[in-house]
């Protein structure tokens, strides 16, 4: 008998679902987890749902990726790409109502509606059951910054776009997760991208919203645990939550002052009561968020509502300029963990949260131009001071210009320190006697070691090592460093040296770039 032959099923999926774990994402994902079909007769039977769970149209990149400009002349391998699916090979192998995903990742630059037109085609056009999908994750990506190029649309495209997405939604019709995602401010795109949001909204229990487009006050449900809002925060394009279920909610307004009165649901109170929320991420990027004491916050009869989060766990500040207003909407919720990304001009205004009770706390800063070194300093020295009881504490640090003053620095209370510069002379190490207590080290100096000599590094190396002869009182156990590219293999190998023998309780560290 195989050692194969001894492993149960669950450790069989669990082992496949390590290999497939990508096969959702994009049809390169998808390509990489098909040897998980040729392992033998019971690993594919445990691999086919795994596998064949989702339909791929399209071959474009994901949105979180960065996008470099193609030239003008590829059209044709664009046109190829948008054209690429699994789909074909899911009808042959007798799969395709087993697919419970939809995912769509398409680059329309130069010809949006010969992309829509190619999608209703493949999904429309023949009698396939799509009763299975439940996930719709809808990609309108591009690879040009050009948007002259996306004037050919004319009024007929946007009404044929308007009813491919009638026809869509008529065909896949009984989803119940919905990620829209667009890099592209089109007219044509973004009514067809409000239809698919507007039919499926009621039924839906996850709604991931990127697109520049708006769902209205006439959409509403009951039904939504996890909601991403971004780009449609006109106060009157604001989609009415019922905030009961939610335990999940991202806030990014980018284009309008975000309005709480979308939650508003029960409009015989004046209370907006998140009761099951547990995460909530706030991310400011160009006006804010707007808080109940604003005026555009007050209901129909005048007043204003009394906002609570009775069992929010996790709170997340992106870019937030915070104030004594935002933080006291929190000041009664059961809070654990909190991170902040952003200026460290106010950090200080997270004790409004009572973070000694905190067990984690994440501050993620930008130091140099606009913040003088006191100032920065006083702030993260008072602000770690508080938080003794937190079994989690990273102070996060983009330097621009200046470099940090270990002389200054005082973090005794500090767990995780992460430092990002294009150069940091001493790798940190002076600052390691300033936070006695971190366990975890990350130094990012992109252009540390670039174009050195042998010479260079060895006599860099050999400082270090005569400043720092000794073993450091630390208690740090891994260490993650980041280098230029164009470094020599010889410091990567005199950093982990010197790394080792000033850290004696270091378990692993690791170099990349």
């Amino acid at each position: 008998m195989s050692t194969f032959d001894l492993l149960t099923d669950d450790v069989i999926r669990c082992i496949l679902q390590l290999q497939t774990k990508n096969a959702t994402k994009c049809l390169s994902g998808w390509k990489s987890a098909l040897p998980a079909l040729a392992m033998c007769r019971r690993w594919r039977a445990l691999a086919i749902p795994l596998v064949y769970s989702a339909i791929i149209i399209g071959d474009g990149p994901q949105i979180e990726q960065t996008y470099m400009p193609i030239d003008r002349c590829s059209i044709a391998a664009l046109d190829s790409q948008n054209q690429k699916t699994n789909m074909r090979l899911l009808v042959d192998n007798g799969y395709i109502g087993s697919a419970k995903e939809l995912v769509v990742s398409l680059t329309p630059d130069f010809h949006p509606i010969k992309v829509l037109s190619y999608l209703s085609d493949t999904l429309c056009q023949d009698n396939h059951d799509w009763s299975n999908i439940r996930t719709f994750k809808l990609t309108f990506c591009t690879t040009v910054f050009s948007y002259e190029l996306l004037a050919m649309n004319e009024e007929n495209d946007k009404q044929l776009a308007v009813q491919i997405a009638h026809n869509l939604a008529s065909k896949v019709n009984r989803v119940q997760i919905f990620a829209a995602r667009s890099m592209l401010d089109d007219d044509l795109l973004t009514a067809f991208t409000e239809v698919l949001g507007r039919r499926y909204f009621g039924e839906l229990r996850d709604i991931y919203w990127m697109t520049h487009g708006t769902l209205g006050p006439e959409c509403t449900t009951t039904q939504l645990t996890s909601c991403l809002l971004r780009h449609a925060n006109d106060e009157h394009g604001l989609p009415l939550i019922c905030p009961q279920k939610l335990k999940y909610l991202r806030i990014v307004p980018f284009l309008n002052a975000f309005s709480w009165l979308c939650f508003h649901f029960d409009k015989t109170s004046d209370d907006i009561v998140f009761e099951n929320l547990r995460t909530l991420d706030l991310e400011d990027r160009r006006f804010g968020i707007r808080v109940p004491n604003s005026p555009p916050l007050s209901l129909e009869n005048g007043k204003v509502p009394n906002i609570a989060f009775p069992r929010l766990n996790r709170l997340i500040f992106k870019s937030v300029t915070l104030t004594p207003e935002i933080t006291r909407l929190f000041v009664a919720s059961p809070l654990n963990s909190v991170a902040y990304d952003g200026l460290p001009s106010n950090i200080l205004e997270l004790r409004g949260l009572n973070i000694s009770r905190l067990d984690m706390l994440s501050v993620r800063v930008w130091y140099g131009f606009t913040v003088s070194a006191p100032d920065f300093y006083a702030c993260t020295n008072e602000l770690f001071q508080e938080t003794n009881s937190a079994k989690y504490t990273l102070l996060a640090v983009t330097i621009e210009e200046t470099i940090i003053d270990a002389a200054q620095a005082y973090w005794p209370c500090l767990t995780h320190l992460d430092l990002c510069n294009e150069y940091l002379p001493n790798l940190a190490l002076d600052l390691i006697p300033r936070a006695p207590n971190i366990v975890y080290l990350a130094v990012r100096a992109f252009k540390a070691g670039e174009h050195e000599t042998e010479e260079k590094v060895q006599e860099y190396f050999d400082g270090l090592s005569q400043r720092y002869s000794q073993p450091l009182n630390s208690k740090i156990t891994y260490v993650s460093l980041v280098f230029a590219r164009g470094r020599l293999p010889l410091f990567d190998t005199l950093a982990i040296d010197l790394f080792t023998r000033c850290l004696p309780k270091l378990i692993n560290i690791t170099i990349s770039d």
